[in-house]
């Protein structure tokens, strides 16, 4: 039988440092203008450590989203898929009264992580680092309803490949959020979700 391994909790709880200490940076002085050298000061590491796991402040960030969504990922696969699909037929599907919505779960966290989002789609190596993520987001989709299928099967996970469907809302949703940011948030994230499900799901039964 062969046996798993556990991730090294050393090595877990050097990255975590690292994480900590650069989101800690970007919320007092912005991404552009941190250090390497400051990373390591915040987290109480020396640099050898942080190149051993990381080969710059940019690999570290993209390793912060991918913790993020993995996060997300989790959260969701507990949701049924009945809960991604709104019900427009005889009230608003988004009011206290009801689950909260997935999707909306995913604009409140940008909501609340809006400052991360912009250095990530928005940088100078955007392009390079919108790779990265959608790389991230599909892999995460794809766990996620690789999941539904064995506990909470829809019928178009039987018709189309789950790749195909993980590229597809990865896509979607990166897209909603690079013109939500340029919208400047404009948009409640309650806004954002009825627009999401609406083009998402153009067969619900929307007023």
């Amino acid at each position: 039988m062969q046996k798993t391994h556990k991730p090294d909790r050393r090595i877990q709880r050097t990255r975590q440092a690292l994480r900590k200490a650069l989101l800690e940076l970007i919320k007092e002085k912005g991404y552009d203008s941190i250090s390497v050298e400051e990373i390591t000061q915040r987290a109480d590491l020396g640099r050898a450590t942080f190149y051993l796991h990381y080969k710059d402040k940019e690999d570290l960030l993209v390793d912060v989203f991918s913790e993020m969504a993995k996060e997300r990922s989790r959260t969701l696969s507990e949701i049924p898929f009945s809960a991604w699909i709104p019900d427009w037929g005889t009230t608003d599907p988004i009011n206290e009264n009801n689950p909260v919505p997935p999707p909306l779960m995913v604009f409140r966290h940008v909501a609340e992580n809006s400052d991360i989002y912009r250095i990530l789609l928005k940088s100078e190596k955007a392009d390079r680092i919108v790779e990265r993520i959608r790389k991230i987001i599909t892999q995460s989709i794809t766990e996620f309803m690789q999941t539904k299928v064995e506990s909470d099967p829809i019928p178009i996970l039987f018709t189309v490949p789950i790749d195909l469907l993980a590229a597809y809302y990865s896509g979607a949703i990166l897209s909603f959020v690079d013109w939500w940011l340029e919208q400047e948030l404009s948009y409640s994230p309650e806004e954002m979700t009825r627009m999401f499900q609406r083009l998402i799901f153009p067969n619900a039964n929307a007023p």
